[in-house]
Parts: C-alpha cells; sequence; structure tokens
C-alpha cells in the first residue's frame, strides 16, 4: 500500500463529521458492509468509496 492510497482514506472522526453519526455506528457499518480499511503509523482508513456507497444505499432506502 503507498502513501497517496492510505492518505486518500477516510478516519472514523471524518467520517463521523461528514455524515453526522456516532463513531459507534461507523464501527458496526465498517464490519456490515466490510469496508476495506488500511492501517499506517496506528491509525486506521476506510476506503472512501466503500464509505461512500454505504450512506448512499443508507439514504435512499429512507426516501
Amino acid at each position: 500500500m503507498n502513501r497517496e492510497t492510505v492518505a486518500a482514506g477516510l478516519r472514523v472522526d471524518e467520517i463521523s463529521t461528514i455524515w453526522r453519526v456516532p463513531k459507534g455506528t461507523i464501527y458496526r457499518y465498517a464490519h456490515k458492509y466490510r469496508w476495506r480499511r488500511y492501517i499506517q503509523n496506528g491509525g486506521t482508513y476506510y476506503h472512501p468509496n466503500d464509505v461512500a456507497a454505504t450512506f448512499d444505499t443508507l439514504s435512499e432506502k429512507k426516501v
């Protein structure tokens, strides 16, 4: 994994702020929807496409 790819990932704090979702819910979604993740220097980064796809799907179900 190169640094550029990891830097493009999203951390839990960022996901929580952007989508206004509690951190515990993010961990549950990450497990349930099998988000790809990258770990570097003790930080976990989730693949932005996986995160966005999950929240897009969930928002479509609410409409």
